[in-house]
């Protein structure tokens, strides 16, 4: 396997590591800036993989791949592999996470003749990152892979914690597994690259730790990114460093206290529950042609946040008037949700069914006493996950 040491390279750089942006993530370094990339040569350096593999949709392919190769030589060699109709930054593209895609990806690995000392890189959003974690998690039984999200979500959370997982027909996540990139590079200028729409769509997670972490990163989050909010988002790109450290030292905490997710790392599904459901029934009933016209993770989280804020509300007291404020500000943020939510809400049990957190037939939930004040594995009754849905339309569905 790869020779690369991260005990020797932690003890080497043990001065530097949170001193510049980079942190520690059971086994992965992270690091986050526009000048990462000097990490990624070190680790290339010292590892000296037999064949690389760079993993690219057509946009990080036009817009991200050429950067990195200005930038780091030793990649000019790398094989690129391109998933075609894979355009993550100008359209959702959660319906190739497949296991059609695994195999495809799998084939062309082993045409190109990959072994066990080869290096995936996977270079693009959430789904790029879920699709090579797990093909480089079960190809020869494992080769070591590294992550370059190029989108905000994928910055803040989907390519950070050790998960990686496909889409099982309609239903999200449903076969995975932990396993770890050897490296994170968090770039924030490859924000550049993507829609306003995806852009904002992201700080759905962004608002998620803020709810789950404290009220002063809260206010932290919707006043001083406020610009954001006002369609000036890729301006302020370049700026996203502080805010990006900030939700992965957040990640970091909960994940090194609960990796394999039994418990406080739960935290993390607050807003999730109702989200994964809605994105199943877009799949089912919206996406029929298998076209890649699934709703944006980021909006469907706008929409669990409010739900299963209200469904807080209902359980523990959740103030009131935070919870309409709440309403009102991700009204403000996000684009309305063009989907027929009446229908949802009839079907939105059977989507809940299949939630992994679920336990002898109840629906646990991730759920928030106050801003800051997160409890996992909260049974939640089915009324109240439709009165839930019943807020949103009522407050914010036109």
């Amino acid at each position: 396997m790869l020779n690369f040491n991260l005990d020797i390279y932690i003890f080497k750089n043990t001065f530097s590591l949170y001193m510049n942006n980079k942190f520690i993530l059971h086994n992965t370094i992270i690091s986050v800036g526009d000048n990462s990339f000097s990490d990624l040569k070190e680790f290339l350096a010292s590892s000296n993989p037999t064949k690389i593999f760079i993993l690219v949709d057509q946009n990080t392919k036009k817009y991200c791949l050429p950067r990195i190769l200005s930038l780091v030589s030793s990649l000019k060699s790398a094989c690129v592999l391109e998933l075609k109709g894979c355009a993550e930054h100008s359209g959702n593209i959660e319906v190739l996470k497949s296991m059609n895609m695994v195999n495809d990806i799998c084939i062309k690995l082993l045409n190109y003749n990959i072994d066990r000392d080869s290096l995936i890189i996977n270079l693009g959003g959430g789904v790029i990152c879920d699709l090579g974690g797990f093909v480089a998690s079960i190809i020869k039984r494992g080769v070591k892979f590294i992550n370059i999200p190029t989108t905000l979500m994928a910055q803040v959370d989907a390519a950070i914690g050790g998960k990686v997982a496909v889409n099982l027909k309609n239903h999200k996540n449903q076969v995975g597994l932990f396993v770890d990139p050897v490296l994170i590079i968090v770039c924030p200028f490859f924000n550049r690259s993507i829609s306003n729409f995806n852009f904002v769509c992201a700080f759905s997670e962004v608002l998620k730790y803020g709810l789950i972490y404290d009220l002063k990163f809260w206010k932290q989050i919707v006043y001083d990114h406020d610009l954001v909010f006002k369609n000036q988002i890729i301006d302020q790109a370049s700026d996203l460093t502080e805010l990006i450290s900030k939700c992965i030292q957040i990640k970091i905490e909960i994940v090194n206290s609960d990796y394999y997710d039994i418990g406080h790392r739960r935290k993390l599904n607050f807003g999730h529950s109702i989200a994964h459901a809605f994105e199943s029934y877009v799949l089912e009933h919206v996406d029929l042609d298998g076209s890649g016209n699934a709703v944006h993770h980021g909006l469907a989280l706008s929409l669990g946040l409010v739900c299963e804020t209200y469904i807080s509300y209902r359980k523990f007291n959740f103030p009131k008037m935070i919870l309409n404020d709440i309403a009102l500000k991700i009204e403000q943020i996000f684009p309305p949700i063009d989907y027929d939510l009446i229908k949802f809400k009839k079907l939105v049990i059977g989507y809940l069914k299949s939630d992994k957190k679920n336990l002898n037939g109840q629906y646990q939930f991730s759920l928030i006493k106050e801003i800051g004040q997160p409890i996992v594995n909260c049974s939640v009754s089915e009324s109240e996950i439709i009165d839930s849905i019943d807020y949103y339309i009522n407050k914010m569905w036109k």
